[in-house]
């Protein structure tokens, strides 16, 4: 046989269970205990539009045809790219004073069409972390699901907490987060451009 015809997939399918696996053991998964799967990516944006396009197909199943998602102001651009290639209706609530998503005008939002709402940890401008508990917890209440968005800061985090920082919970500890995406390629110090998403 060719040596250059060797078959690489069964490599490639391990090494990405062992990211993932890895990922969502340091993003809750173990004390959550939730049933946490997940892919690699080749990078945030594909991760978000990956999810994002989840929640679409899932309402689609539900009967649902014109989906809705809501993102605070600080979001990152790839929602708004989801929106675009996906027909989601992007809902865009405002930020108080310290730029996290605004509660109020979350509940709001929701309607029989939300399908997603939308938090950052952190978010790429501002560098704060969206009040993910709470909007979560909303989220959770009303039978939809929540992406807490940690492209920045899901390989950060985590070790910060275990420094001693105090930090509000942010990932799959919380029951109302539904799927995350992380970069391996920011903090993860993987080669450009790899991420992770994340589903319960």
């Amino acid at each position: 046989t060719n040596p250059l015809h060797v078959d690489l997939w069964p490599s490639i399918t391990r090494y990405e269970n062992e990211i993932t696996s890895m990922a969502a053991n340091l993003l809750g998964k173990k004390e959550s205990q939730a049933d946490i799967v997940g892919s690699v990516t080749s990078g945030g944006t594909e991760s978000i539009l990956l999810a994002m396009k989840a929640y679409r197909d899932e309402a689609r199943e539900r009967g649902i045809r014109h989906a809705e998602m809501i993102v605070p102001e600080t979001a990152h651009a790839a929602f708004d790219k989801a929106a675009e290639y996906f027909r989601i209706r992007k809902i865009t609530i405002p930020v108080n004073a310290d730029m996290r998503a605004e509660l109020r005008s979350v509940r709001r939002a929701i309607s029989s069409r939300t399908v997603v709402i939308v938090g950052s940890a952190p978010s790429f401008p501002h560098g704060v972390i969206d009040p993910i508990a709470e909007m979560s917890e909303i989220a959770r209440k009303a039978g939809v699901g929540f992406h807490t968005d940690a492209c920045l800061g899901g390989f950060v985090l985590p070790f910060a907490r275990e420094l001693g920082y105090s930090l509000i919970d942010f990932d799959f500890r919380l029951p109302g987060v539904t799927s995350m995406s992380a970069d391996t390629h920011k903090f993860g110090y993987a080669a450009k451009g790899t991420s992770v998403v994340l589903y319960r």
